[in-house]
């Protein structure tokens, strides 16, 4: 019988109940990070954090991008959730502009999870709450 897999399942949280998801980043000195980010399926970066986030993560840094909340600072994390098969850098982006966004939803946002993020997994929601968990896999 093959195992069951691990799913992240939380409750909508927020002003206006929001998806949102945990990570868990790995800084350059090995410590490991989680924060709470906004799901967001119309945001075409896979992170966006604060710029404080981003420099206590920031494993190289990256070419910077304009968006509609101004420009974003660049730079390449590590994603640490070997439990959902994801356990590599990313391409990721910071920006206060876009924390305060976030943060008006719920002070416990620490930024955004984009499309390219969620993509790497599998993931969903029902009336309650929203769900991820590792890929399966392919045929």
């Amino acid at each position: 019988m093959p195992p069951t897999p691990l799913i992240q399942c939380n409750p909508y949280k927020g002003v206006n109940p929001r998806c949102w998801v945990r990570l868990r980043f790995a800084a350059a000195d090995g410590s490991l990070h989680e924060r709470e980010l906004l799901a967001d399926t119309g945001c075409p970066c896979a992170v966006i954090l604060g710029q404080a986030d981003l420099t206590i993560l920031l494993r190289a840094p990256g070419a910077a991008i304009n968006s509609n909340f101004g420009q974003l600072t660049g730079a390449w994390l590590e994603l640490h959730m070997p439990e959902l098969g994801l356990t590599h850098q990313l391409a990721a982006y910071g920006s206060d502009a876009v924390l305060q966004a976030a943060r008006v939803e719920s002070p416990d946002f620490a930024g955004l999870a984009g499309l390219p993020l969620l993509r790497m997994m599998e993931y969903g929601g029902d009336g309650g709450s929203f769900w991820l968990c590792k890929l399966a896999a392919g045929p």
